[in-house]
Formats: C-alpha cells, structure tokens, sequence
C-alpha cells in the first residue's frame, strides 16, 4: 500500500461528499465514466496504449470522455463527475466537474459559476476569487494582426506582456493590447460579462481580461479560481459548443481543494456505545434518519 494512501482516500471522500451534495443541489446528475476508452479524435490526455490491434486510453479528460459518450442529444443536459485524470504517464489528478449542455448561454454561465463558489463555499473554503475572461475580446482586438494571434495568447497564458512587446506590430496595437492584458474590475462595459457578473453578484467575483485558459475548445467567456493561499488556479472552465448547441463546464483541482478545505468528513457523528443489540439497534434508527453514527 501506498504511503499516505489511507489519509489522502479520507480527504478526497470528504471533499467528494461535500461536492457531490452541491452538484446534486443544483440539479446535476452524477455520470459514471469507464477507466479505458477506446483511442478516438478528441479525447484529451489520458495514457495510450496497443491491444490486439487496438489504440486506447487510460483515464483520459473526463470532459472529452464525456462529449464523445453521448450519442443523442434531447433538451438540457446536466451533468456533473468526480474522477482521476492521467498526465500521459502514471501520474493522476482527481477532479471534480459539472457540464451544463443546452442551456441559455448567460444564465449557464452564471449557473456554472455559482456552482463552483457553492461548492468552495461548502468545503469550508472562503477565501478564493473568480477571474471571469473572454475570447471573443480577444479575437477583436488581434483582427487587424491575427498573425499574431498565437504569440499573443501563448503571453496571455503566461502573463508575460514582454512577448507583445517583442512582435513587429504598431506602438498604438501594443498599447490597446496592453489596457486589456491589465485591465480587471467589477464592470468591464462588455454587455454579457457585465451581465454575467451581475446576476452571480458576489464580490469574490471579476472580470479580467487577462485570463485565458489553454484548452482548444472554448469559444468565449471562461473563468479560473484562485486562492491566496497557492499560487496556481485550483479550478476553471467555460463556454463551448457541443453539436451545435451552447455548453457550460468547469473542474476542480482536488488535491489543490485538499489543502485549502476546512471541513472534516464525520466530524459531527452521534457516537454510540453499550450493548450490541441495543446499540446497533439504536445506530440503525439514526442512519434510517440520515443521522451520520459511529458505534465504539
């Protein structure tokens, strides 16, 4: 057995109880997604490996996991999950995440977004800001040098402005391109960020049109999460289109959520003790009251 195996399973549960109740409050359903997928066009990371003249994968992103399960599409879809990632090699990452599809655009946004400060806020974790981008921005303020598109957003990824400075392009485009890069505050004179930001009315919450996320397949506003307490995002998502219709996603970092949770699983268990049949008897009647028990 793994060193630390024990104590890491009891943080992961508890953090996933307390998560699962949050999803489950707002209306998403849990999916249940197999370790090995055969190898297809779009799943994302995940380790490949040959079998009897077959490619797959091991654990891939549960996000593409998920789009490329779905056969049908009727109405809303709400789905979220809770699962390990693998880097390509043997080492995972747990998340947690929920994908809204089929909805209107802005009030999944908002939804998805209250989902993740509900969920923070139900591990005990206070502390935290949402950063709320878009790409379209960014797509109009490089139309007149989307050869450059690239370098610009690889500095956006790594909040380096020094990248820009560096391209052939006018001293008017570098300094446009500079108010965006810095510019973050509660209103942002884009009507649907201004929106967005609005109706999920928490102060916790920003528009920064510096943030960007480096995944292909978003199509507009995204969001990352941070805490003061580490210095990488410990969440994010955002829009994209599956099929033809809008969709709304986000994850968790769970091992970043270990470290920053302050609830412990069981903490406020009804602890029995005395004769066998007495007391079991007893623990039976609070578990059937959802009474959490713990006969010593």
């Amino acid at each position: 057995m793994r060193k630390g195996l024990l104590a890491e399973s009891g943080r992961l549960s508890g953090i996933g109880m307390y998560l699962r109740r949050t999803f489950e409050l707002w209306g998403y359903r849990e999916v249940f997604l197999p370790t090995i997928e055969e190898y297809r066009e779009g799943l994302r990371k995940g380790t490949r490996f040959a079998y009897n003249n077959g490619f797959y994968v091991i654990k891939p992103d549960v996000t593409s996991q998920i789009l490329g399960s779905i056969r049908e599409l009727d109405g809303r879809l709400k789905l979220y999950y809770i699962g390990e990632v693998l880097d390509g090699g043997t080492r995972g990452r747990w998340q947690a995440g929920v994908e809204y599809i089929g909805g209107e655009p802005t009030k999944m946004a908002v939804e998805v977004i209250l989902t993740a400060i509900t969920g923070l806020e139900a591990l005990g974790i206070e502390e935290f800001y949402v950063d709320v981008g878009s790409l379209k921005v960014w797509e109009e303020a490089t139309e007149g040098i989307s050869e450059f598109r690239g370098e610009v957003h690889r500095a956006l990824v790594r909040r380096n402005f020094e990248m820009v400075e560096h391209l052939p392009i006018a001293r008017e485009k570098k300094e446009e391109l500079w108010k965006l890069f810095n510019f973050r505050g509660k209103r942002s004179g884009r009507e649907k960020l201004d929106r967005i930001a609005d109706a999920v009315d928490d102060e916790r919450v920003f528009i920064d049109f510096g943030t960007v996320r480096p995944l292909p397949y978003y199509s507009d506003v995204l969001f990352e999460v941070y805490s003061p307490e580490l210095g990488k995002p410990i969440g994010g998502g955002g829009e994209y289109t599956f099929r033809g219709k809008p969709a709304f996603g986000f994850a968790f970092d769970m091992g970043a959520l270990s470290r920053l949770s302050r609830k412990e699983r069981g903490g406020n268990r009804k602890r029995l003790s005395g004769e066998p049949k007495k007391v079991f008897a007893e623990a039976k009647r609070l578990v059937r009251m959802g009474v959490p028990v713990e006969v010593v």
